[in-house]
């Protein structure tokens, strides 16, 4: 799991006025754990990663799906090398 583009984590704040870089490095921090779980043994914290995830989209940065599909849409037209 890779931590969030700089250019993304930008643009997040930009367009979510109060949104902290601490609170997209929960966000990220959450997603590299959720990844490293075993869903057979770790149920119960995978639902309790997805709820925090979850709360952190719908409250802090609802636009960053939106955010993020505009950005690699973005690098996949640009040459190697200059993103």
């Amino acid at each position: 799991m890779q931590p969030t583009h700089p250019t993304v984590r930008e643009e997040l704040k930009r367009a979510h006025p109060g949104l902290t870089d601490a609170d997209i490095d929960r966000y990220d921090a959450l997603t590299s754990r959720r990844v490293t779980l075993d869903p057979s043994r770790s149920a119960a914290e995978i639902r309790t990663i997805d709820a925090e995830r979850d709360e952190l989209l719908r409250t802090k940065m609802p636009r960053l799906g939106q955010i993020e599909n505009a950005f690699f849409a973005r690098m996949r037209k640009e040459p190697c090398g200059s993103g």
